[in-house]
């Protein structure tokens, strides 16, 4: 059990020049997180776009050995 006495620790808010670094960091750790989201995103629209690539010149490819057939 706790004692009454004891209270739980609260961080103080940082101010001035810690305040300042503190929101720095987390605009910065959201922006790295934004940017490998969308290195994410944009590799798989790639690797989607050229699958369908490679599935559309097969299917020409088929399509063009049954005329010459």
């Amino acid at each position: 059990m706790k004692d009454s006495n004891q209270q739980p620790l609260v961080a103080a808010p940082k101010r001035g020049e810690a305040a300042w670094r503190a929101n720095k960091d987390a605009i910065a750790s959201r922006n790295e997180q934004a940017r490998k989201s969308g290195r994410e995103r944009r590799q798989r629209e790639h690797d989607k776009f050229h699958a369908d690539r490679r599935v559309a010149e097969m299917r020409e490819r088929a399509e063009l050995a049954k005329r010459s057939t």
